[in-house]
Formats: C-alpha cells, sequence, structure tokens
C-alpha cells in the first residue's frame, strides 16, 4: 500500500495524504503548516454542504473564537462548545451532540469539522460517523499529541464502563488539518505529553527518527524542527495505517505503551493526581520496554536509552504504587486480548517492533512493579 508524500514548496505547509485500499478506497489529505487553516479547508468547498458546525471544547474556544468562527460560512452555521478534559468523553456527550445535529436538521450532506485535542477528535468522529449512519467530518487537531496521532488513522471512540476508547467505529475523515498555530496555546505539561506519542513512533517504526530526537531539545524545538517532526510522525502512521486499517495485524504496533498506558489513565483519573494520556503512554512505553527485556527481546542498553529520551521530554517515568489493582483490573478488560489473554506489544529493539506476544503473569508482574512504585 502506498504513501504518497507531496510538498508544496514555498507555501509554507506539507500536505500527506493516507490512502487506504478499503471499499471504496480512501484518500486522506493531512495537512501540515503554520496558520493553515483556511487554506487546507477551502480545499474542500464547505460551501458546498447543506449545514457546517464545528465541534469544539471550552478551553480551544476560549483561545481560539475569532479564527473557528472565520471557518464558518453562514449565520445559521453551529459552534458547539462541550466541556474539556476525559470526562467529556462519554455517551452523554455524544447524546448531545446527535441532539443538537438533529434539532438544527443537519442531514447527510451536511459536515462536522472537530477542533480540539484527542478527546473532541475521538468523540466528534464517532458523533460523525453514526449520525445518520455517518456524515463526512473534518479533523482540525489543536493539540501536539492530537496532530501526531488522535487525528490520523480514523480510530473514533469514547470511554465506557472506565475503560479507554472501548466503544467507537474506524471511519476516516473528510481531511486533517494540522495548524501548528494552535500549539501556542497549550499549557506546558499538555505540549510535553504529545511527546510520547512521537517518541513511540520512533520506538516502534525508526530508530533514525529516535536517534535525531535525541540531538535535539525537545521542549525547545523551532517552528520547522516542530513541523519536520510532525511530518515524519505521520509518515510513520501513514504507512502502518495504509497496509492494516481496521487493526487486523501491524496497525497494532501503534498500540505500544498503550496496553499499560490506557489502564494507568484510567486507574490515575480516580484519583486527585490525574495523568495526562501522554504521561500515561510514557509510562506504560517503560513498562513494555522492560517486559521486553524481561522477555529476552530488548537490551537493557536501549531500554536506559528508552527512559533517557522519555525524561528529556520531561514526561514521567514512574507513577505511584497504590495504582496497581487498578492497572491489572483495567489490563485483564483491555480490547485488544483474546480469550482472556493480554496481546503484548513488545520491542526487539529501538525501531523494531513485535505484536500479540503473550507473556508469563511473573513477567508482566515484575514489569508493572518497575514503574509503580
Amino acid at each position: 500500500m502506498a504513501l504518497d508524500v507531496n510538498s508544496a514548496a514555498g507555501n509554507g505547509y506539507s500536505i500527506k495524504r493516507l490512502k487506504l485500499n478499503q471499499k471504496p478506497p480512501s484518500d486522506v489529505p493531512i495537512y501540515i503548516g503554520r496558520g493553515i487553516v483556511h487554506r487546507g479547508l477551502q480545499d474542500f468547498s464547505l460551501q458546498s454542504y447543506t449545514r457546517r458546525a464545528i465541534l469544539t471544547d471550552k478551553n480551544v474556544f476560549r483561545h481560539w473564537p475569532e479564527k473557528l468562527s472565520a471557518i464558518l460560512c453562514d449565520k445559521d452555521d453551529l459552534i458547539i462548545v462541550i466541556p474539556p478534559g476525559e470526562n467529556a468523553k462519554c455517551l452523554e456527550t455524544l447524546h448531545n451532540i446527535w441532539a443538537v445535529l438533529l434539532n438544527y436538521k443537519f442531514d447527510r450532506k451536511s459536515i462536522l469539522i472537530n477542533a480540539g485535542g484527542g478527546i473532541v477528535c475521538d468523540t466528534g468522529a464517532f458523533a460523525a460517523a453514526t449520525y445518520m449512519r455517518g456524515i463526512p467530518f473534518i479533523q482540525l487537531p489543536t493539540t501536539l499529541l492530537s496532530q501526531t496521532d488522535a487525528a490520523i488513522g480514523g480510530k473514533t471512540g469514547v470511554n465506557f464502563g472506565g475503560l479507554k476508547n472501548i466503544i467507537g467505529v474506524f471511519a476516516q475523515p473528510v481531511a486533517v488539518v494540522c495548524d501548528t498555530e494552535f500549539l501556542s496555546t497549550l499549557p506546558a505539561r499538555e505540549y510535553r505529553s504529545g511527546f510520547a506519542e512521537i517518541i513511540k513512533h520512533s520506538l516502534i517504526a525508526d530508530a533514525g527518527m529516535f536517534r535525531k530526537l535525541n540531538t535535539v531539545d525537545l521542549n525547545k524545538l523551532k517552528e520547522t524542527e516542530i513541523q519536520k517532526i510532525l511530518i515524519k510522525s505521520c509518515e510513520i502512521k501513514c504507512k502502518i495505517v495504509s497496509s492494516d486499517f481496521t487493526e487486523k495485524g501491524s496497525r497494532k504496533l501503534l498500540n505500544f505503551g498503550h496496553t499499560v498506558g490506557h489502564a494507568l489513565e484510567m486507574a490515575s483519573g480516580k484519583t486527585a493526581n490525574p495523568l495526562l494520556h501522554g504521561e500515561a503512554v510514557a509510562i506504560g512505553m517503560i513498562a513494555e520496554a522492560k517486559l521486553s527485556t524481561l522477555a529476552g527481546l530488548l537490551s537493557r542498553d536501549e531500554l536506559t536509552k528508552i527512559e533517557k529520551i522519555i525524561a528529556s521530554a520531561q514526561l514521567p517515568l514512574r507513577a505511584p504504587r497504590r495504582l496497581l489493582s487498578g492497572v491489572m483490573a483495567g489490563m485483564e478488560q483491555d480490547k485488544k486480548n483474546e480469550r482472556k489473554k493480554i496481546k503484548w506489544v513488545l520491542l526487539k529493539s529501538i525501531g523494531n517492533a513485535i505484536f500479540d506476544s503473550e507473556q508469563p503473569k511473573q513477567l508482566i508482574k515484575e514489569a508493572l512493579e518497575y514503574v509503580l512504585r
């Protein structure tokens, strides 16, 4: 499956295309650049849709009301604002979005634009994919994490029963527009969180990218540097997703760090100090790299290198031991499990991962105890 990469030289942005051999075939353009919202969206003739709505959250709307409002084409177009935070990623939010779309007579030729982080992109995409059995949507990610991962690839969903993304569908957007200007208002902690997914992409598929990430200060990147990193990260994800859209095989590699990470994120969410998604995934990657080492796959030297780069991104390396029981319970209900067996993504080396690995409970326990202290 080919990954078609085009660059619009001199225009301040790059376009990549995610090509999927599904029925019907899907070709999703991904725009990456600064101040490119209108350039990216004008290619899709928003006026041709019967109705338009932007879904965002209170934090994004507070910082960018004019930028979002300028996207709309008609006085009857809508901006739907939901609460920020993981608690909004739920069936109640979905119900409210569907109700607004129905009340304002959105039909199958209407479009929803999801402007926000991973929560808005995942929830809005699921709302669009299920309203009237599917209406078009565009992903307008506003966080580093969503620009490098959550908005790309067609996974949609919400949390349910205390489990992360347990209800959802695969659905591709009309386009993804990654405008790096949005990153300027991100809190430092949210910004750092996004580097977990970027590091993950290098660990599972590109040792060269991992080496390059070690040569820069991830928290003091220039605009050109962050765009290059986003482009490379996007290339890796597109290449993997293009060959396995519905995650029957190699797309499972993208779950590295997430078996522990998702369970840790949900367990910490019940405490006074919840972890952000990227923070939980960072700790999850260390746990799963440690499990790789215990299984005889990854060298101790490379485990140390992984911990060092996560520390250099100012992401957490450990979490409180009191979360252990909650993490264990969450992992036992991971959606990748088969016949109650946890299917792990492990590293053979940096840039070389395997999926569907089963490991003894004792090694899993040791790996968890390594990060939960």
